[in-house]
């Protein structure tokens, strides 16, 4: 029983030695099949820089031809072109939208320039992966890729990027691409157009309806045949550009800057004190009332005439052109007590009225302060001179004629004279009745006083 024990024991440590290589041969296979799986992934390589070339669509070195309606986004250039202009021909019926046809001008020119710095940059990377020749049916992430002198797709090709949008395909062919009818390449997990490059060292040609992404740098020409779409650029450095009922956008690669927060400093803002406006009240300028003076009128004093003396000469007025005083003797009447003589006062002549001064002017009024000048009142016209009034008429005497006292002349003396007429004072002697004196000598007297009445009357209406 003791043999049989060592013999298990034995036979079990042998065992045990042969297993040891055999799990340390399946742990470096594991390793190394890992490590193999994981170096596409593991090569990052960085973006292509296209310069101004990244505005174009299309763009060639000889021509570029369309049949069709083909619909271009972007710009469409030649240069240096071969031939007579122009370079760029088919449109239409192709449109091109969101670009500028450059045909041969220095545009073009500098983006040809930038394409071949591109390109120099995309042929120069080394260590690509070998994918093969067939590029469908398979899936891979971001990396550079190449191993053969063609490249050909069949099917669909699935670009992954696992969630990074800035992940960079690279694909180098040193002679040709070629795209199978309907072939297809896929972006997946945030792959971009703009970070997806294939190098071609001679031509690439994309089948009919073929789905295709990314931007094409041929050193020769590039043909697109009917019904093919490409989201992203057709650049050719040498050759031609030929396109059929195509669609082809560049993509907007501009590099997206997240915005920066920036926390402004908290500034404090003291309060505002609002000043109220000031309202400046303007001097109240208060108008005197204009007082309009009437125009003075300044009578002149009124000069009373006294009466004359009466000693005036008969014809001649004294100085006050008075009737002198009448001294009637009454002769003796028969019977009667000797009557004395009656004497009439002398009756104040009526003088002539002394012309009315002109009234004087009215001074101006002066002017008000700060008032306009009031105009000049105009001057009053003269009054015309009050025509002199006639001296009054003399009174007529009672006409004359039988027993009837003679003529009344003003400025004369009636005499009695002794055969009892009457001298008149003009040379004429006026007899008188025997029978009628006394009845003469009153009315005489009458008329003499009504006389006197009346020019005072007159005269006192005139003043």
């Amino acid at each position: 029983m003791h043999a049989s024990q060592r013999t298990h024991a034995s036979t079990t440590t042998g065992r045990s030695k042969t297993l040891i290589p055999v799990v340390g041969t399946i742990a470096l296979a594991t390793s190394a099949l890992m490590m193999i799986t994981a170096s596409p992934a593991v090569a990052q390589p960085t973006t292509v820089g296209l310069g101004t070339a990244e505005t174009f669509a299309v763009l060639a070195g000889s021509t570029v031809t369309n049949t069709g309606t083909s619909t271009i986004s972007g710009d469409v250039g030649v240069s240096p072109g071969e031939g007579e202009p122009p370079s760029v021909t088919g449109f239409p019926p192709g449109l091109v939208t969101g670009g500028v046809i450059h045909d041969r001008d220095t545009v073009a020119a500098q983006a040809q320039s930038d394409l071949t710095v591109g390109y120099n940059d995309a042929a120069g990377r080394t260590g690509p992966a070998n994918v093969g020749v067939e590029l469908g049916g398979q899936t891979l992430l971001a990396g550079l890729y190449g191993g053969s002198g063609t490249l050909g797709l069949t099917g669909t090709l699935t670009l992954d990027a696992q969630g990074n949008s800035n992940a960079v395909f690279i694909f180098q062919a040193a002679s040709t691409l070629i795209t199978a009818s309907n072939s297809r390449v896929s972006l997946t997990n945030g792959a971009n157009p703009c970070n997806v490059f294939w190098q071609i060292g001679s031509s690439a040609t994309l089948g009919t309806d073929t789905q295709f992404v990314g931007t094409v740098m041929a050193l020769a020409s590039i043909t697109a045949t009917t019904g093919a779409t490409v989201d992203g650029r057709l650049l050719a450095r040498n050759g031609a550009v030929t396109l059929d009922s195509n669609r082809i956008t560049s993509p907007n690669c501009e590099t997206v800057i997240p915005p920066t927060t920036t926390t402004p400093p908290t500034t404090t803002t003291p309060p505002v004190t609002t000043t109220p406006p000031v309202t400046t009240t303007p001097p109240v300028t208060t108008t005197p009332p204009v007082t309009t003076t009437p125009p003075v009128t300044t009578t002149p004093p009124v000069t009373t005439t006294p009466p004359g003396d009466g000693g005036g000469t008969p014809g001649t007025p004294g100085d006050g052109g008075g009737t002198p005083p009448i001294v009637i003797e009454v002769p003796p009447i028969p019977g009667l007590p000797p009557v004395p003589g009656i004497t009439i006062p002398p009756i104040p002549g009526i003088p002539n009225q002394p012309n009315v001064p002109n009234q004087p002017n009215v001074p101006n009024q002066p002017n008000v302060p700060n008032q306009p000048n009031v105009p000049n009142t105009p001057n009053t016209p003269n009054t015309p001179n009050t025509p002199n009034t006639p001296d009054q008429p003399n009174q007529p005497s009672t006409p004359g004629g039988p027993d009837q006292p003679g003529t009344y002349n003003p400025g004369g003396q009636i005499t009695q004279i002794p055969n009892g007429g009457v001298e008149t004072g003009d040379g004429s002697t006026v007899s008188s009745s025997d029978t009628t004196p006394f009845v003469a000598i009153w009315t005489l007297l009458a008329v003499l006083a009504v006389g006197a009445v009346s020019a005072l009357t007159l005269t006192r209406r005139r003043h």
